[in-house]
């Protein structure tokens, strides 16, 4: 198995994307995102901040229950087909339009900081140790590789999916 991101570096990759989607958040930015990660029609700066929200909430409880020595219902492979996902994210996504802006942002910027803290509370010692239960889905089997497969995209792992989505599609 390969040897994933540091915890550090994973904590530095989560905090750099998220302050990256905050200042778009802020930012006059043009509302549509031209290419929808979660389907056909243009998502809009508020929508992928609903989305990434939802997402680092299940990466928290990932993170949770792979320290509790349980595995989360996310790395079940049957979870994982492309018509679970997108209708978890539709639906999440479509919830989230009907909270006001502020709330979204709060939302956000409060699992920002939990997902960091509880990352970089992971003992650096269990960081790459095999994790104590088996997952149905595809390797990895450490809190490293959970981590980096939820986070972290193949051509550059110091940033994550949605920093380098973002970048792309809001031009920065």
């Amino acid at each position: 198995m390969a040897d994933y991101l540091d915890r550090d570096t994973a904590c530095r990759a989560l905090a750099t994307d998220r302050d990256h989607l905050l200042a778009a958040i802020t930012a006059d930015t043009p509302p549509a995102i031209h290419h929808n990660p979660l389907g056909d029609d243009p998502m809009c700066v508020t929508d992928l901040v609903i989305h990434v929200s939802m997402w680092d909430e299940i990466v928290l409880g990932v993170l949770t229950e792979a320290l509790a020595g349980r595995a989360h219902w996310y790395v079940d492979s049957r979870w994982e087909t492309r018509e679970c996902g997108r209708a978890l994210n539709i639906g999440g996504v479509g919830a989230g339009r009907l909270l006001p802006a502020h709330l979204v942002e709060e939302r956000f910027r409060t699992v920002r900081e939990a997902l960091i803290t509880a990352t970089a509370a992971v003992d650096p010692r269990r960081w790459h140790e095999p994790l104590p239960f088996r997952h149905s889905g595809e390797e990895p089997q450490t809190i490293a590789g959970l981590c980096y497969k939820v986070n972290m995209p193949e051509a550059d792992p110091t940033r994550s999916r949605v920093y380098q989505h973002a970048s792309v599609h809001l031009g920065r």
